[in-house]
Formats: structure tokens, C-alpha cells, sequence
């Protein structure tokens, strides 16, 4: 009879090994046929751990005390902390909760007590015990738990608690799913609790927690496998969606529980399964209280009738804008909120372009007829002031220095010169107006103004203001008329002047730029070589509406009676306009600053003197290959490089430059770092130098020394070169390159 009850017990234990096998089996193949359920993977651990106490079981029923036994009490122990685990695993995975935060910090300390279980004694003592249960006329033998055993227990069982508690407190709706699985939470509890309590001596009928291992896998095979089939229902839909360009979501309980193709193009990677907080991760900070009150108004059963614009950001850091529509349904009964979402960032920026070119039309049609305006008006004015300025200049002449009427004949005059300079100004503005340009340096111009009278008068005026300068020492040249550009000068620090309230400071700078991408600005700056003008001060910046209108004649917050007549910043937009260049405007509360971009030019000033004589930088007739992807940087550095008598060859990329040195030698390579498409100028010379070793090259860039370009540097590379390309530098880099 004895015997009999044991056998029972070792089969139902073997059996339950089998079957868990069996669970643990059909989950796996449910992980392959649906990867993006993380929750199938952890319902096959959930049936593996009740495989492994199974066995534990088994070996302990039907072994004599010894290693062997204590080995199949460890591996109770083991499955328990398994269970543990991939319970709450399950759990986070199927109610959408967030649970990175925990799978790191529980892996390590489960870790720990495993160790700490197979190490010593401490969990599970190296000694037996006999169990006299009811029902069983035989004692059953098993070893004895060690001095943390009961604490184990108690872990087991608070952990167990902790996972009812979030399945309880879970806001999703599906309860039958949720009163399922709590049912086997609490069948595998009380017998965890009843064979916890035989363990510690108690007198109670044989261990049955295999059974509520059992029982348990049961349960989550059952809900794993409900869900299997409604999601199994859905993909009969998933081809009327399959084709769609626009992305459907289905969120349900807080976790998207359907997406269609676009969708995942869109953000960029899949979202299945994903709770709500993981898509609020990807939608940008500012627009993530509106996402959250859209939601959260659905989840209350408000009706939206317009739809929500919201910019996200891609997994590859792109951001994109979307426009999604989104409804309250009920879905498997349940309700689940439908969005439907459209890229619209295109259709946006195209958009913006329109209205800004529009924009700029209508401005450049009003400056046209007030330029005409001002055309006309200051040609009859210069007939009327003729004779205003040159007759008190004749009297004066004839006055006695004691007169009294030589101080007002003299404030006449000075008035009269005064509204001469606003005709000239006057004639700035006038667009079509022919001005002769010459190549010339801005550096010269801001000094020649920062010494002048003018600016003295204007300080005079604005005794807290301080003018400083940062010139760019290797400023190439544009071609312009030095009158008109002096006059920009003066009325861009003369503006910043009145801007500021009190003590201030208005710095003038000047640099080289080279754009390989369109600049977005007040002006979109097109891509090319520049000389860029730039006056900033720290005043109180320039409102945003009065930002639409400061370049419109006769528009002024300044002083009048000192330069406030309203033609300043006019004659600034009209100056750079007739030289085709550029103006960017950046305006906050801590100032403004002004860009002027000027195209450069390689013609030198006339007077200009190049501190290395020409003669000095010519080559032998070396042959260079100039690797660049844009047309017109190929061709100025090639005929820069001719100029320094050299031979050329050009081509558009780090391909067709691999491909020809394949078959070609040359002396120097002029390599642009940055090419799109295709590989950069790193990969290029990486390439390069595996067909030939001693390659030598002189690199150029329009961005700063990046860590590609010290890479390339350590590969053998010469000089590092920032375009715009000087030529002087251009010469002496590549008489060193070739030197080596």
C-alpha cells in the first residue's frame, strides 16, 4: 500500500514534467509565429520551471538519500526562483507595464540567490529529513532547509503577492483574462503555502505543489493561447490594411495591439505590444501634454471632430509631423481607441516654402514700389536742396567772423547736408539704381569705419555703448561697391546703437562660410563660398511682429533729429539684395544679430599684397586628382590648383576616385571630407591606401576638424583645410603634402 502511494506520486509527478514539456513546446512555436509577443517566451519559461520542480519531485520520491537527492532538492528551489521571475516577466509583457526597470535589477539578485543556493548550505541544508504526512504510511525523505530556508519561503510568497497586486490593479478591462489568471495565481499560492508549511514541519498531507506548477502553466498556456487566436482573428483583416499608406494603431488596455506596415515605416521600428508611455517616448517634449490630454479625453469618452498634429521623432532621429485621427471603438468587445495617422512633413514644408515665398514676393513688390517712391522723390528733392547747401557755403564765405548771422547760416548749412545724406540714402533704396563694384575686403571697410568721425558723432549719442572686433584675419574678398557697404556698416551699428537702453555692447565680426546645404533663415541662404558681415549687440532684441517690417523704408523706432529716419535697415536690405546676397536675422530678449552673406570672389583688392609671393607656391606639374561631390567646388579648386601650375583631374565621389586610381597614379589628392551621396572622404583615402600605401592627400571640409577628420589625419593625410579655399594656404599645403 505504502509503495503503491509512492508510485502514484512519482508518476503524477513525471506526468506533470511531460505535460509542462508539452506547454513549454507549443509556447515556443507560438514565439516563432509571432516574435513581437514577448509574453509567449515567458508563458514557455513559466511551463519550463514547472517541468523542472516536476522533476525535482519525481527524483526525490524515488531516490535514497544522498547527492542525487539533493540535487533534485536544489532544483525545486531553482524552479521556484525561475517562476519568480518569468512571472512577473509574463506580466509586464502582457498587461503592457513598463518593465525595464525591473528585468536588470531582479536578473542580478535572482542570480545572486541562485549562487547562493548552490554554493552552501544556507537555503537548502547538506542534510535529511524525514516527513511523516498524512496518508502516507512511509516517512518521505528530503533534505532539510538551511538557516534562510523559511526567509526563501517568505520571499517566494510576498513575490507571488506582488504579482497579484499588479494584475489587480491593472485599469484594463479584460477581465477575463484577469480573473483566469488570478484563479491560478491563487490555486499555485495555496499549495506553494501548503508545501511551505509541510517543509517547515508541519503535519499536512504529501507535497501537491507540482500540481499548482501545473495547474498555473494551464492557465497562462490558456491565456497565451486566447490571445493567440484573437490576434490570429485579426490578421484575417491585417490585408485591408496590409497596403494603406496611412499607419493604424489599435490601442488597447494602455498597449498597442495592432499596427499595419506603415506604421512601422513611419516611426520607424515595430510598436506591437508597446505600452502607451513607449509612444509617448517618441512623440517630442512640447507636444506630449496635448498627445496625453487627446488620449486621456478619448479614454473618457469625449468625441473629437478635429484631428491631432503632433511631431514625433524616428528611431533614426528623424523628426516628422503627423496628423492623426483617432476614435473610441470597441474591439473583441472590449474598448480600444482606432488611430489613423499621416505623414504630412512634406506637405508641411511645402507649405512654408510657399507661404514664406509669398511672403518674400509681396515684400520685395512693396520695397520695389517704395523704392520707386523713393526714386522720385529724392530727385526732385536734390533740385530743391541745391541751392539750400551751396548758398549758405557762398555767404559764409562773404560773412565777417564775427557776424551774427554765421551761426545760423552754419546750422542751414549743416541741415542741408544732413538732408543731402537722407537723399542719398534715398537713392540706396531705389532699386535698379546702377552701383559699380570691385573686389574688395569687409575687414578694411569695418576699420576704416570704426576710426571714422561718423561713428565719434554717433558714440557721442550712446556714451554706455561699446563697438568691439572680431575680424576673420583669412576673410576672403567679395565683389562690391565700397560706398554702398560702408553705408551698411555704419547703419547696422547705428541701429544696434539705438537698440540698446543704457550700457551695452555691439560687436562687428566677419568669417569665412561655406554652406553645402541650404540655410533656413530670415533669407534662405542658398548653398555656396561667403564673406559673412555679422553685427550683434546685448539690447532687448526685436519683437517678432516688428521683425516682419524692419527693412521697409521709412520704418523706425529710433530717435528722430539723430538717425531716425526709417531708411537704416531699408538701405541695408536693398545694398545686399543688389550685391545677390543674403540676410539672417536672429532676434530674442538677450539682442539681435544681422548675417549679411556675400559671395566671395578669387580676385584680389588692388592694393592687396600676398604675404608669400605667387612664385614660391608654383608646383612642377604634379598630377591631383580633386575629389569633390559639388560641380562648382571641382572647379574652382581645379583652377586654383592650375593657377599654382599644377595638373588636374576631377571626379564627384570617393567611388568613381577609387575606381580611377585603380588604373591611374597620381601625385596628390585633394580630398572633400563630407560628399552626399555615397562614402565620405575617411572611407575614400581608407580604400585609397589599401591600392596604394604611401597615397598622400590634403583634405578639406566646410565643417570644423571632426573625428573623422582626425582619423583620416592619422592615416596619413596632410593639412587639414577649411573651404572657403585661400590661396595661399591651398599652396603651402600642398608643397608640404608633396614634400613628404
Amino acid at each position: 500500500m505504502i509503495a503503491e502511494n509512492i508510485v502514484l506520486q512519482s508518476a503524477g509527478s513525471f506526468s506533470v514534467a511531460v505535460l509542462a514539456l508539452i506547454m513549454m513546446t507549443l509556447q515556443i512555436m507560438l514565439l516563432f509565429r509571432k516574435p513581437q509577443f514577448t509574453w509567449y517566451g515567458w508563458g514557455a519559461a513559466i511551463s519550463f520551471s514547472g517541468m523542472l520542480y516536476a522533476i525535482g519531485i519525481f527524483f526525490e520520491y524515488n531516490t535514497l538519500p544522498g547527492s542525487v537527492n539533493r540535487f533534485a532538492g536544489l532544483l525545486e528551489f531553482t524552479a521556484i526562483i525561475f517562476l519568480i521571475h518569468c512571472n512577473y516577466g509574463f506580466t509586464f509583457a502582457y498587461l503592457g507595464l513598463e518593465g525595464k526597470h525591473y528585468h536588470a535589477p531582479a536578473g542580478i539578485f535572482h542570480s545572486l540567490v541562485l549562487i547562493l543556493l548552490w554554493s552552501n548550505d544556507y537555503i537548502v541544508a547538506d542534510r535529511f529529513i524525514a516527513r511523516d504526512f498524512i496518508g502516507l504510511a512511509k516517512p518521505f525523505i528530503e533534505t532539510d532547509l538551511g538557516p534562510l530556508g523559511p526567509l526563501f519561503e517568505l520571499y517566494g510568497v510576498m513575490a507571488s503577492i506582488g504579482v497579484i497586486i499588479l494584475w489587480v490593479r491593472h485599469k484594463g478591462e479584460d477581465l477575463r483574462h484577469r480573473t483566469v489568471f488570478l484563479t491560478g495565481m491563487f490555486f499555485w499560492l495555496a499549495l506553494a503555502i501548503h508545501d511551505g508549511l509541510a517543509s517547515m514541519g508541519v503535519h499536512t498531507i504529501q507535497y501537491v505543489m507540482e500540481y499548482g506548477f501545473f495547474g498555473f502553466s494551464v492557465i497562462v498556456l490558456w491565456v497565451v493561447f486566447s490571445g493567440f487566436v484573437d490576434i490570429s482573428t485579426v490578421d484575417k483583416y491585417r490585408v485591408i490594411t496590409e497596403f494603406t499608406n496611412d499607419s493604424i494603431l489599435m490601442i488597447q488596455d494602455g498597449k498597442t495591439v495592432f499596427s499595419n506596415p506603415a506604421s512601422i515605416a513611419l516611426i520607424g521600428r515595430p510598436i506591437i505590444d508597446s505600452s502607451i508611455k513607449d509612444f509617448l517616448d517618441i512623440v517630442v517634449p512640447e507636444d506630449r501634454q496635448l498627445f496625453m490630454e487627446h488620449y486621456n479625453g478619448l479614454l473618457n469618452s469625449i468625441d473629437y471632430h478635429h484631428s491631432l498634429m503632433i511631431r514625433i521623432r524616428r528611431s533614426d532621429g528623424q523628426e516628422r509631423i503627423i496628423e492623426m485621427r483617432a476614435s473610441l471603438i470597441r474591439y473583441r468587445n472590449r474598448p480600444a481607441i482606432l488611430a489613423v495617422a499621416r505623414d504630412i512633413t512634406e506637405r508641411i514644408r511645402e507649405e512654408e516654402a510657399l507661404k514664406k515665398s509669398e511672403e518674400k514676393l509681396v515684400r520685395l513688390r512693396k520695397m520695389e514700389s517704395l523704392g520707386l517712391l523713393a526714386g522720385g522723390v529724392a530727385h526732385d528733392l536734390n533740385n530743391v536742396l541745391s541751392g539750400i547747401v551751396s548758398y549758405p557755403e557762398v555767404i559764409l564765405l562773404r560773412l565777417p567772423e564775427g557776424s551774427e548771422l554765421r551761426r545760423p547760416i552754419e546750422t542751414m548749412q549743416e541741415s542741408g547736408q544732413r538732408a543731402v545724406a537722407i537723399v542719398q540714402d534715398l537713392l540706396t533704396v531705389a532699386r535698379g539704381v546702377a552701383i559699380t563694384k570691385e573686389p574688395l575686403n569687409l575687414n578694411d571697410l569695418i576699420r576704416e569705419y570704426l576710426t571714422s568721425p561718423e561713428l565719434k558723432k554717433l558714440m557721442q549719442y550712446h556714451p554706455g555703448v561699446t563697438v568691439k572686433e572680431d575680424l576673420d584675419a583669412n576673410l576672403l574678398n567679395i565683389n562690391g561697391s565700397p560706398l554702398h557697404i560702408r553705408k551698411v556698416v555704419m547703419n547696422l551699428v547705428s541701429n544696434a546703437s539705438e537698440a540698446i537702453e543704457g550700457y551695452g555692447d555691439i560687436v562687428v565680426s566677419t568669417m569665412n562660410r561655406y554652406l553645402d546645404r541650404p540655410l533656413k533663415g530670415y533669407d534662405d541662404v542658398n548653398i555656396g563660398e561667403y564673406a559673412v558681415l555679422v553685427v550683434e549687440d546685448n539690447g532687448p532684441g526685436i519683437s517678432s511682429d516688428d521683425l516682419k517690417q524692419i527693412f521697409e523704408p521709412f520704418f523706425t523706432k529710433k530717435v528722430m533729429g539723430r538717425s531716425g529716419t526709417g531708411l537704416g535697415l531699408a538701405l541695408v536690405w536693398n545694398v545686399v539684395q543688389d550685391h545677390e546676397g543674403y540676410i539672417d536675422v536672429i532676434s530674442d530678449k538677450r539682442g539681435s544679430r544681422f548675417e549679411l552673406y556675400f559671395h566671395i570672389t578669387r580676385d584680389a583688392v588692388a592694393d592687396k599684397k600676398i604675404s608669400v609671393p605667387l612664385e614660391e607656391l608654383y608646383g612642377s606639374g604634379e598630377m591631383i586628382l580633386v575629389i569633390d561631390d559639388m560641380k562648382s567646388q571641382r572647379e574652382i579648386s581645379c583652377r586654383m590648383l592650375e593657377t599654382l601650375r599644377y595638373k588636374t583631374k576631377a571626379v564627384s565621389g570617393g567611388e568613381e576616385a577609387v575606381e580611377y586610381l585603380n588604373e591611374h597614379i597620381v601625385d596628390l589628392l585633394l580630398l572633400d571630407m563630407i560628399m552626399d551621396p555615397g562614402i565620405d572622404g575617411c572611407e575614400t583615402y581608407e580604400r585609397i591606401k589599401k591600392i596604394h600605401p604611401g597615397q598622400r592627400a590634403v583634405i578639406v571640409s566646410g565643417f570644423a576638424e571632426t573625428d573623422r577628420v582626425k582619423k583620416t589625419l592619422k592615416m596619413g593625410a596632410g593639412r587639414f583645410l577649411k573651404k572657403p579655399l585661400i590661396l595661399e594656404e591651398l599652396g603651402l599645403a600642398v608643397k608640404e603634402a608633396l614634400a613628404k
